[in-house]
């Protein structure tokens, strides 16, 4: 099902910086002062689940982040620095693929210019942390469809950690 989106173009933007010679940086933000440091000197920032787990909770990022509290940083971002590319990450969409497609359409209504979704199963861990698995790929290519399906302009990128190290399960 298709939703109005309230802030038509931010994915679109992106999609055309991202193509533009040069590189686009996506500075790592976790909070409203790195926000502020970073939207002075680059126009996209990177809404980091590693950064914002430390940030918000003072935890590893291994599924604590709550996808409210995502969804109300990424919105006062949004009303703070209306001209950046917003790319966030939503972890593994909060486990199930309805969550995350509420997410992606609430993220979208905010202004979100896309977001990172990865293929892990739960318990999840940071990528940089031992201990990874993934879920068998129909499952993931199942709730990348249904998440791209939800939104209409957001940029979706899909994560994996699917490595030797990682157990694919």
């Amino acid at each position: 099902m298709r939703h109005e989106n309230l802030h038509d173009g931010y994915g679109q933007r992106l999609r055309e910086r991202i193509a533009a010679p040069g590189t686009a940086p996506l500075i790592g933000v976790y909070d409203m002062y790195s926000a502020s440091i970073a939207a002075e000197h680059y126009d996209g920032m990177f809404v980091s689940g590693f950064g914002f787990a430390a940030s918000y909770y003072g935890l590893p990022d291994i599924g604590f982040i709550a996808w409210p509290d995502m969804v109300a940083f990424v919105e006062r971002l949004r009303g703070a620095f209306p001209r950046h590319h917003l790319l966030v990450d939503i972890d593994d969409g909060y486990v199930d693929p309805e969550v995350a497609c509420h997410v992606v359409r609430r993220l979208e209504r905010i202004g979100a210019s896309g977001v990172i979704l990865e293929d892990q199963k739960r318990p999840r861990r940071c990528g940089h942390a031992d201990g990874k698995q993934v879920l068998p790929l129909d499952e993931y290519l199942e709730k990348l469809d249904q998440v791209l399906a939800a939104r209409t302009d957001l940029v979706v990128v899909a994560r994996t950690d699917a490595t030797e190290e990682a157990d694919i399960l």
